[in-house]
């Protein structure tokens, strides 16, 4: 046991100083003084009385966005920090001390007024590519790779983690205020169960339609091997999001939708820990991340040390071979325990929004390794572990390794973004910012909907043969499968996702289920 604790003293002594190198890496400044001048609509600069975030403009490819994501970016109004207010006229002596109380108060007011929000569009992207590498990872046997690009894309059960993180780290910059310790009035005047709901209805119609349209296989199949009982249960368990807390059933019928159910229960802890996390300096901050790992290591490690499991990569292991499935399922699967990783986002997040707001702070700086370092790291650890060369199990590589380099690197993409390129000159973000690939990542959500459904039919023995009298294999095949995936997910996020009447359905329903709460 010694080494494995030594193994964990030293991750989490590298996850906090990874976020205090983090937290010291940027120029971006809240304070009325430290904004750079932005044009004006005239073409004059604004003086440093009236400062303002600036918004760069976007490509119209840019602006198709599903209606999950503009739940995750939907900024509210949009506020202008003012220093001073201009006055007309002049002042009597006898008006002069209230006039000046008048004015320092509606300065201080509006000094700590909340910025608005830049949309990060190398967040969207990101989607796409970790989208892609969850659905290789699921289906990439079927296409007959060599040993190494198998164990390279069957980290998935590593990846998915960075969904969790990001979702919290996107849920926290919406949510709270920037250099303010402060949680967002739409977060603390709105009902929680409003909030949360309007929240899980950004992405739940999809869900349920997905369901409907191929809910003839899905019963098939679990008819055929369970029966009509279990297949209803089954059937109620995907419907309610509830399957995550069954850890042999977790992935009932569109098996990758496990991920919603985990996420609905997170999704419905941030309107209660949010505002708490929001009220922390940077130095509690630090803390609780640090506590965070240990709360989402401790169950791995304990599985881990009980069943001798540290040289076991899940991702390319039989299910068959682990020592305790259920258990196993468990500590994978139970959305009490993913929430850490959805706070671990959310904590990062606000380690970047309070930049240089607290006294003493040095200045914080970027440049371009500060997002390329991460994303290399990331890569290649994941090339070494497909060698073989160390075998060590996903439940470690994911939090301790995996997660800090994600975090760092979002937290790294975040400032640079805010920055600008006119500062910081960062071909990973450029790259990341591209209007095609800003498009395919709005189209990751559809995507990680249907592509379990899909791969069913492709792949699934009995729905197979059923249909085609045969297993699809081959490269052939897999490629065919990846288009199918694709189009299907365009296709839905043009007529369904993007719908006006599926938006206004989802605002009811929220409306509805919330006074019934």
């Amino acid at each position: 046991m010694a080494p494995l604790a030594r193994l964990l003293l030293v991750s989490v002594t590298v996850l906090d100083s990874l976020i205090n190198v983090a937290s010291s890496v940027s120029a971006f400044s809240t304070s009325n003084s430290a904004f750079p001048a932005t044009k004006a609509a005239g073409g004059s600069k604004n003086s440093l009385a009236t400062t303002t975030t600036a918004t760069p403009k976007r490509s119209a490819t840019s602006r198709i966005l599903s209606n999950h994501n503009n739940n995750y970016y939907k900024m509210g109004d949009d506020t202008t920090a003012t220093g001073l207010h201009q006055r007309g006229g002049a002042a009597t002596s006898s008006e002069s001390s209230s006039a000046l109380q008048a004015e320092a108060s509606s300065s201080s007011a509006s000094a700590a007024a909340p910025k608005k929000r830049i949309r990060i569009e190398a967040f969207d992207s990101m989607r796409f590519f970790l989208i892609g590498c969850i659905v290789l990872g699921h289906f990439i046997k079927f296409a007959d790779p060599n040993d190494f690009v198998f164990k390279l894309f069957s980290q998935h059960n590593v990846i998915v983690g960075a969904f969790f993180a990001l979702s919290g780290y996107v849920t926290a910059y919406t949510s709270t205020e920037i250099g303010q310790r402060a949680a967002s009035p739409k977060l603390t005047q709105t009902p929680s169960q409003q909030w949360t709901l309007s929240r899980v209805f950004g992405w739940y119609p999809l869900h349920l339609l997905v369901l409907v349209i191929f809910s003839p296989m899905f019963v098939y199949a679990d008819q055929h091997y369970n029966g009509w009982i279990q297949t209803i249960w089954h059937g109620f368990l995907s419907v309610t999001l509830t399957q995550a807390w069954f850890p042999m059933h977790s992935e009932v019928w569109n098996a990758p939708t496990w991920y919603l159910s985990g996420l609905a229960f997170a999704t419905a802890l941030m309107p209660f820990a949010l505002p708490k996390l929001a009220q922390m300096d940077k130095k509690a901050l630090r803390k609780t991340a640090v506590w965070l790992t240990i709360a989402n290591v401790l169950p791995k490690l304990g599985y881990m040390y009980d069943f001798n499991t540290l040289g076991m990569p899940e991702g390319w292991t039989s299910p068959k071979a682990h020592p305790n499935l259920a258990l196993f399922n468990i500590i994978r699967f139970n959305p009490a325990l993913i929430s850490a990783e959805v706070l671990l986002g959310a904590v990062a997040c606000r380690l970047v929004m309070l930049d240089n707001s607290e006294k003493d702070e040095k200045p914080i700086r970027t440049n371009a390794f500060s997002t390329l370092g991460p994303l290399v790291a990331i890569v290649a650890s994941m090339l070494f572990r497909a060698t073989d060369a160390l075998p060590l199990t996903d439940m470690l590589v994911r939090p301790l390794f995996f997660l800090p380099l994600f975090l760092r690197f979002l937290m790294a993409c975040h400032r640079n973004t805010v920055k600008g390129s006119d500062t910081v000159v960062d071909p990973t973000l450029s790259i990341l910012s591209n209007p095609i690939l800003v498009w395919l990542g709005n189209l990751s959500f559809p995507i990680y909907i249907v592509h379990g459904p899909l791969g069913q039919v492709f792949y699934k023995k009995l729905v197979a043969q059923k249909l085609f009298g045969k297993v699809l294999m081959g490269p052939g095949y897999f490629g065919l499968y990846l288009a199918s995936v694709l189009g299907l997910a365009w296709i839905l996020q043009l007529t369904f996702s993007q719908n006006k009447a599926v938006a206004e359905w989802s605002k009811n329903t929220v409306n509805k289920l919330s006074s019934w709460m």
